[in-house]
């Protein structure tokens, strides 16, 4: 792929994901950061499970460390637009799908390099 195609990519990429984030109303995702029982269940999957259960494929599969570690980065990283994505194509409710992006976005700053440390070194 050329660069002017990954450049284009890129910018097809984020007219996408700003063109579904607004269309929710800001009202909706202030009420979904009031809805702390899915945010909770969602957070617990992004940073708890799913790291937990990447570093179980790695020792499972005995990777070496570069693929081990390409792995846990994957499995700690936040959700991003394509959740947004599949939530706007099957009338899921976006206004949370963007909210928990935001919000694992924000969180992720601290817990993807501390479940870095944590699993990288129990690998």
């Amino acid at each position: 792929m050329t660069v002017a195609a990954q450049i284009g990519a890129h910018i097809l990429l984020f007219f996408l994901v700003f063109g579904m984030s607004a269309t929710v109303d800001v009202g909706r995702m202030k009420k979904q950061m009031r809805n702390r029982a899915a945010l909770g269940i969602g957070l617990l999957l992004q940073f708890v499970i799913l790291p937990f259960v990447g570093f179980l494929i790695v020792k499972i599969f005995k990777f070496p460390a570069p693929l081990g570690i390409t792995l846990l980065v994957v499995t700690s990283s936040p959700g991003g637009s394509y959740s947004n994505w599949w939530c706007s194509m099957f009338n899921a409710d976006l206004a949370l799908s963007v909210t928990m992006t935001g919000l694992s976005t924000i969180l992720s700053i601290f817990l993807l390099p501390l479940n870095l440390l944590i699993y990288a070194s129990g690998s």
